[in-house]
């Protein structure tokens, strides 16, 4: 008879499909920085993938997709309260050097 700890909460396979998720993620945002696209544009799809390796993470590995949704929506609350500070302080800093530099 099998105890309790023998037992595993989620199926090893979703382990294995989330790792492959997260390396195919991993492939697209490594081929996008030599991709000869604009920088802008660039820029936009790698902060994109990395927010869904985020999303993928979070579902699995912090157990959110079993969660409510109002568990959910209390760990975006952080990120609302980022987005906030960085847009009061983004008008001071335009302009400096740190906003002027190109990528070559």
């Amino acid at each position: 008879m099998a105890n309790e700890h023998d037992q595993h909460a989620i199926p090893y396979k979703t382990y294995f499909i989330t790792w492959v998720w997260l390396l195919v993620l991993s492939s697209l945002a490594l081929g996008l920085g030599y991709a000869p696209i604009n920088e802008k544009l660039k820029a936009f799809l790698l902060v994109a993938t990395t927010l869904s390796k985020i999303l993928v993470i979070a579902a699995v590995f912090m157990h959110l997709r079993y969660e409510k949704v109002n568990l959910i929506l209390i760990t975006f609350t952080p990120l609302v309260l980022a987005i906030i500070l960085i847009s009061f302080t983004f008008g001071d800093t335009l302009g400096t050097i740190t906003h002027v530099l190109h990528v070559r």
